[in-house]
């Protein structure tokens, strides 16, 4: 009964194909939804609702300008001024397969953490800190990505270009798998109910 249970959490396992992305050419970024922030309203914003998403700042107002744009890749751009807020939470209306996002003037790591529904950690990324150029970073895991903070120590960033990629129904657990386990766990119980009424 127990190699069948771990067997079956190998399956289910390999089916989450999480991965830390690094390029917008990534495959799991495929038909992406991108948001530039060019049509937002410049100004403070505690939450910013965009189509999708939900970029809620964690210990202060977050901006959104076109201040800094040579830090990032044009336009307007969200960011932390002074380091607030020193994280963003991006709540998606659905889960979703991947995201990612290009940041800018950066001077510490940044960690990524993506969550699940139920507010389990689906992995986490550090980013390396590496001034300033715009690097692209972001997360991609099947098992649905309903929630990513994006956290530092007292860093200011810029932020643009968020991808946003719907959770792909071929990276859903294969339901004739499953159900395949689930008979051979009842068969395997059969088995041994009958060995114990023989004894």
């Amino acid at each position: 009964m127990k190699k069948l249970v771990a067997a079956l959490a190998l399956i289910l396992a390999g089916s989450s194909h999480a991965a830390v992305l690094t390029s917008t050419a990534a495959p799991q970024l495929a038909g992406a939804t991108i948001h530039t922030f060019d049509d937002v309203t410049p100004g403070a914003y505690a939450v910013l609702n965009l189509p999708g998403v939900q970029i809620i700042g964690n210990g202060g107002p977050m901006s959104v300008d076109s201040n800094n744009s040579s830090f990032g890749i044009g336009g307007r751009q969200l960011n932390n001024y002074s380091g607030s807020p020193s994280s963003f939470d991006l709540v998606f209306t659905a889960p979703v397969g991947a995201f990612g996002i290009y940041s800018g003037a950066v001077n510490a790591p940044w960690v990524y953490t993506a969550y699940d529904v139920d507010g389990n950690e689906l992995e986490s990324f550090t980013t390396p800190g590496t001034c300033c150029g715009v690097e692209f970073y972001g997360l991609a895991n099947a098992a649905g990505i309903a929630r990513v903070n994006l956290r530092t120590s007292y860093d200011w960033a810029v932020f643009d270009n968020l991808y946003v990629a719907a959770l792909a129904p071929a990276d859903l657990p294969e339901p004739a798998s499953i159900a395949l386990f689930g008979a051979a766990i009842a068969a395997y119980a059969g088995t041994r109910r009958a060995k114990r009424a023989r004894k």
